[in-house]
């Protein structure tokens, strides 16, 4: 399989590029940063995927922002495929077609395509470069035998992986020299149980004594815990029997108060005493409350001077005091019109100071008729000076043109000019045809003459257009003369009109125009002039009913004669209050003295009641009542003060409390918690000693009892047989596996080495001329015979040694596995004339395999000559 086209939609610095390669050896020249190593990257990714973005200095993204990808094409078996891919997910978007038959084929036959070699085999084997090449000096002898391995034996990765990863585990389980591995931590511990076990054989019948001593120490514990409680017990309740003995003496001492006996009174009587005192006590505050309203009735009764007067005259004065009301209502509405009186006054005159004339004449109101007279008159008035206006507008513009119009000197008229010659004319022919012969001549020459006449005075005209204008002009003049004269007349019309409605009305004072809104004012005044007429009128009836009735008081009552109106009804409404009064004391005091009389019989039978109910109970007075009545509720709240003892004690407390005294109790109570303290000293010993003897046993058991380290380390062996059966057989099957690779490869690996060492005896220049792998290190054989291992061999022939090894691979399995070999810049660290060789060896090996180099040696070109090579310079489009 070779590479025939590289197309780079995008990718580095490449945009749209194209390079076209034989199946031979190609060399793309190029310095630094011409993209060498972009193209290197750039077939690895299109073959097999583009690194994740974790990655992106190995994406190499295009810095032009254009399509990320490209597509190569490759021959294989005789058939041209074509592989894109572009960005996408899982290492790209891949398109792979055959253009052999103009199919499109499946993604997921390009592995298939590529098969048997991979990613992790065509950077190792196919894609090579510096820091590849430089790995076989870095590596461990077992590494380069490993990397021979893989070579050897084509698809053995997931065995090595395998392999690898049993050793690991295998490790992960015992180290001859380890700490950390499973086996080695359980050997330790084997070795930490088995000293344990020893010393707990010697320290065993210590061991039971001991447990012993625990056993009676634990049941010593639990009877002084049990005689611990029962004394607490005990202690508490005596000294609850002696915290409640002051309750018990104050029982007791209610119990000893003797009873007074009461004959022929209970405490029920209470509430009827109460009763009968209550009715005593309110019959006796309202017999006081009636005498002192009775003394102030006597004491306030007060007669106005004027009621001696009016005794005298009473019957004459009653039927005016009847009317006394209505006089009152009288001046009242007297008061009200006076008032309305004045504002009637002061509007009217408002009025009159705007519209009256000098002499104090109002103007009269329009009739209906009148009003819409006048508004017609004034809307013609408005409507002629609007036209006179406009006539005198037109006739001043008239005026204006007409003086523009005007010639400023007097111009000769040609028109006037040629009438006359056609009048001469005709004069002429008429006085010639008077000299012809002949009636008939001279006719029809006079005829001749007229018609010439005529026709010069009446046909030809005799004014210019200059002359005609003006002469229109003048006329409209005169024509809006005569009609500004007839508007004038209109006007005055109107006016007089106008002037002889306010004449008519009083209106001449007054602008014409405020005619009609003076109107409303004319008629309120009218309005309000009525309305105090009417209030005159009544006015002048009040008056004369409040003279008589002043008349007919002073008359009766003299001391009232020279008093304002007012006064006399203030005296007169006095005087019949103070008769009002007068009337309703002598009721007041009949029902006073009647009361009066029923509080006194109401005292007197509570009273009575009262003394009946004392004599009844065997008692004098209240006070002894009373006295008896504290008793009874003494008694009684004894009798509950000691009930409520009885029951704060308890019934079975207080027949503790009787069957002892206080001193008794005092030391039975000392005694108990005397007892419970010598016991809790007794139980704190006993705790001390099994914490003593339980750090004892602790101590002996810390490294576990016989039987226990016995069963431990028997659980460790066979834990321990486990593990090392697991490391036995993780290290037998990694041998297997690097057995059956070594048998896998065994016919091909002599092949690989014995090619690998022709190479390198060319690489070299015959220095080293053989490889020799052995079971345990790689190393070369010189010219001279002596052998040299990887380490110690310089960087470059080291680097010439894994070249010469890649190389071989490429050539013995190119039957089953031909890739193009892609050396990126590989050769640097080569001398001159060993990089020339190299050169030779790659153009040779290009006669079978595609050889890729990427270099900016210029000295490679001139090896790359011949019909299969080509040479692309990288700088040049």
């Amino acid at each position: 399989m070779y590479l025939k086209t590289l197309t780079l939609f995008g990718f580095g610095q490449f945009h749209d590029r194209t390079f076209d390669l034989t199946p031979g050896f190609n060399v793309l020249l190029g310095p630094n940063e011409a993209g060498k190593s972009t193209i290197t990257q750039f077939i690895t990714a299109i073959l097999f995927g583009f690194p994740t973005k974790k990655h992106p200095e190995l994406r190499y993204e295009p810095l032009d922002g254009s399509q990320f990808g490209g597509s190569l094409e490759l021959v294989k078996d005789a058939n041209v495929y074509r592989v894109t891919r572009v960005a996408g997910a899982r290492g790209g978007k891949v398109t792979l077609q055959n253009l052999t038959t103009d199919l499109t084929l499946p993604a997921t036959q390009l592995p298939k395509l590529l098969a048997p070699v991979d990613l992790a085999l065509f950077e190792n084997v196919y894609a090579l470069n510096e820091l590849r090449l430089g790995t076989v000096f870095q590596a461990s002898k077992q590494v380069v035998m490993d990397r021979l391995r893989h070579v050897g034996a084509v698809g053995s990765d997931f065995w090595l992986a395998q392999a690898q990863q049993l050793d690991k585990a295998a490790d992960e389980r015992y180290k001859p020299q380890g700490r950390n591995p499973q086996l080695n931590q359980q050997l330790q511990q084997h070795r930490d149980l088995t000293a344990k076990l020893e010393k707990a054989n010697g320290a065993y019948q210590e061991y039971w004594r001991l447990l012993q001593d625990q056993e009676t120490a634990r049941k010593r514990q639990t009877t002084l815990q049990h005689d611990l409680a029962a004394s607490r017990q005990r202690a508490n309740d005596l000294a609850q029997q002696l915290q409640a003995w002051p309750i018990y003496q104050q029982w007791q001492e209610l119990g000893q108060t003797a009873t007074t006996a009461t004959t022929g009174f209970t405490e029920d009587d209470v509430t009827a005493f109460e009763r009968v005192t209550s009715q005593v006590t309110a019959a006796q505050s309202a017999l006081k409350a009636d005498q002192h309203r009775l003394q102030n009735l006597q004491s306030h009764t007060q007669l106005p001077k004027i009621f001696q007067e009016a005794l005298k005259v009473t019957p004459q004065l009653t039927p005016l005091l009847a009317q006394l009301p209505t006089v009152t209502e009288t001046e009242q509405e007297r008061a009200r019109l006076l008032a309305q009186q004045r504002d009637l006054e002061q509007r009217t005159t408002g009025i009159e100071r705007q519209y009256a004339t000098a002499s104090g004449q109002m103007p009269r109101p329009f009739s209906l008729a009148t009003t819409q007279q006048l508004k017609q008159l004034q809307d013609n008035l408005a409507l002629a000076n609007q036209k006179r206006r406009r006539l005198q507008q037109d006739l001043n513009q008239a005026n204006e043109d007409y003086r523009r119009l005007q010639p400023t000197r007097q111009r000769r008229n040609p028109l006037a000019d040629k009438q006359v010659g056609w009048l001469a004319a005709g004069l002429v022919t008429l006085i010639g045809a008077m000299f012809l012969p002949g009636t008939v001549f001279k006719l029809v020459g006079a005829a001749l003459g007229i018609v010439i006449g005529y026709y010069g005075v009446f046909v030809v005209e005799s004014q210019t257009p200059a002359s005609r204008q003006l002469q229109v002009l003048a006329d409209d003049i005169k024509d809006l003369q005569a009609q500004l004269r007839e508007g004038g007349q209109r006007i005055d019309e109107l006016t007089d009109q106008i002037d002889a409605i306010g004449t008519a009305h009083d209106l001449g004072r007054l602008p014409a125009e405020q005619w009609l809104a003076a109107q409303a004012a004319i008629g309120e005044w009218e309005r309000l002039t009525q309305q105090l007429d009417s209030v005159h009128q009544r006015l002048t009836a009040t008056a004369v009913t409040q003279q008589d009735f002043q008349t007919a008081v002073t008359a009766l009552l003299p001391s009232l004669a020279h008093q304002d109106f007012r006064e006399v009804l203030h005296q007169l409404d006095q005087l019949q209050t103070t008769q009002q009064q007068l009337a309703t004391q002598d009721g007041e005091l009949a029902g006073l003295t009647a009361q009066l009389k029923r509080d006194q019989t109401a005292l007197t039978t509570a009273q009575a009641a009262q003394a009946t109910f004392l004599q009844t109970r065997n008692v004098a007075d209240e006070a002894e009542f009373y006295h008896q009545y504290q008793t009874i509720r003494e008694q009684g709240n004894r009798a509950a003060q000691r009930q409520a003892l009885a029951t704060q004690l308890g019934a079975a407390r207080l027949a503790q409390l009787q069957r002892t005294d206080q001193a008794t109790l005092t030391q039975a109570t000392q005694t108990a918690q005397a007892t419970a303290a010598d016991q809790q000293h007794q139980l704190d010993t006993v705790t001390t000693h099994l914490a003593t003897l339980a750090g004892q046993l602790t101590h002996l058991t810390s490294n576990g009892t016989q039987a226990t380290l016995r069963q431990k380390l028997a659980n460790l062996e066979t834990t321990m047989q486990a593990t090392a059966q697991e490391w036995l057989l993780d290290r037998l099957t990694s041998q297997w596996i690097a057995a059956t690779l070594a048998a896998a490869s065994g016919d091909r690996l002599p092949k690989i080495v014995a090619q690998a060492g022709e190479f390198y005896a060319q690489l070299t220049e015959n220095r080293y001329t053989k490889i020799e792998l052995t079971a345990e290190t790689l190393r070369v054989q010189r010219a001279d015979g002596a052998w040299r291992t990887v380490g110690q061999l310089s960087r470059g022939t080291a680097e010439q040694l894994d070249l010469a090894v890649k190389l071989a691979f490429a050539v013995i399995m190119q039957p089953q596995a031909a890739m193009p070999i892609v050396i990126d810049d590989g050769l640097v660290n080569f001398d001159a004339d060993r990089r020339q060789a190299a050169y030779r060896l790659l153009a040779k090996l290009g006669h079978h395999l595609q050889i890729i180099l990427l270099t900016a040696d210029s000295a490679a070109q001139t090896v790359a000559q011949g019909p299969t090579n080509r040479v692309v310079n990288l700088t040049s489009e």
